[in-house]
């Protein structure tokens, strides 16, 4: 067999355990596994479901979508306020990456990323053949931006930076991202799929500065994660770049329709962005009263929780058992015994509570 040896020793990235998995080893009915471990809304769109169902049967499911995904980009230009000709289109902030990458990136170029963060920047830029160089955040998470600028040399290509950042929950500061734009020519991206829930958005640098690139998604916030619609915010001549680079038909039909009727019904986000915050704030009130755990303060609809007398792997693996999943994070030796929780509906949360308490009291 004939294949890129690159995979040889490639780290990939670390799968979550299906509900079917799950249930299989642990005995538990799929029915009552509640996943703390994604990040995505606990809250499905119905009625978008069920507008949708209603126009399934005027689908044009047999012809491709417009190509260059004309309405879509129109309703995404009304919402973040910038010129349509400045956003491309993409399957998820992951293909936004992946073009991005494609775009940028080559043999003998580096990219640069604050560690820990999102795996899938290292897994994208290595797959494009070229190193990520890995700069840790400071004992606050903070971004260590004078280590960043140490680190960019004329083959480095792009610094992704996430705010807030994906796991620790903390934003990138507006002060730090200017200082990084105007000391470096290399390309600037930021990851803001969980920008709607706290920290300010950049998007509007990207007027002035023509190496800075915006990724946002619908998969968080908007509670479209099957849906797979991100996209991309830049100056006109990157985007003319990227969709050198882009497929053609990456999103389906159906999914673009779902898209639209999101961004026709921000509302009905913006109510569930509250509820989300303010049991994302409850659950982290609850647990500083648990003994031997800490928490960290976020600005996204998850947050970290850190533990002092029993190790992170043990302690997911005994909420497992109750059918509460949350997110390992091994991979990252800073967090080796820390576990990430996403905020589910209130009614798991509290079971999740509870459960941890007991836990932690050895019951």
């Amino acid at each position: 067999m004939q294949y890129r040896h690159i995979l040889d020793s490639f780290k990939e990235y670390v799968w979550e355990f299906s509900n079917e998995e799950i249930s299989n080893s642990t005995g538990i009915d799929i029915n009552h596994i509640h996943r703390f471990d994604t990040n995505t809304s606990p809250y499905r769109p119905t009625h978008w479901l069920k507008k949708l169902s209603k126009d399934l049967p005027n689908l044009d499911i047999n012809q491709y979508p417009d190509t260059s995904y004309t309405n879509l980009r129109k309703k995404l230009s009304n919402y973040i306020g910038v010129d349509r000709d400045r956003i491309v289109v993409a399957n998820g902030a992951d293909e936004a990456f992946d073009i991005i990458s494609k775009t940028y990136l080559d043999q003998g170029f580096a990219s640069i990323e604050s560690s820990p963060t999102y795996s899938y920047y290292r897994i994208i830029s290595e797959l494009n053949s070229s190193k990520m160089i890995s700069i840790p955040r400071k004992k606050n998470f903070s971004d260590n931006v004078d280590t960043i600028l140490n680190n960019i040399n004329n083959t480095t290509r792009i610094i992704y930076l996430c705010s807030p950042n994906n796991p620790t929950g903390n934003s990138v500061d507006r002060n730090d991202i200017l200082r990084i734009l105007n000391e470096t020519k290399s390309n600037v991206v930021i990851d803001e799929a969980y920008q709607e829930y706290g920290g300010e958005s950049f998007i509007d640098l990207t007027e002035e500065y023509d190496n800075l690139l915006i990724v946002k998604t619908l998969s968080k916030a908007f509670a479209l994660a099957g849906a797979r619609i991100g996209y991309i915010v830049g100056c006109k001549r990157a985007v003319d770049l990227l969709n050198k680079v882009r497929p053609p038909n990456s999103l389906n039909v159906i999914s673009l329709r779902l898209a639209e009727f999101a961004l026709d019904d921000v509302n009905w986000t913006k109510r569930k962005i509250k509820i989300i915050l303010k049991e994302r704030d409850r659950c982290m009130k609850e647990i500083s009263h648990i003994k031997n755990v800490k928490t960290y303060p976020s600005d996204a609809n998850f947050f970290l929780i850190e533990f002092l007398n029993k190790s992170s792997e043990s302690v997911c693996n005994s909420l497992i058992k109750k059918g509460l999943v949350l997110r390992k994070l091994k991979g990252h030796p800073v967090l080796e015994n820390y576990l990430r929780f996403s905020v589910g509906l209130p009614k798991h949360n509290d079971k999740f509570l509870v459960s941890l308490q007991n836990i932690m009291d050895n019951k």
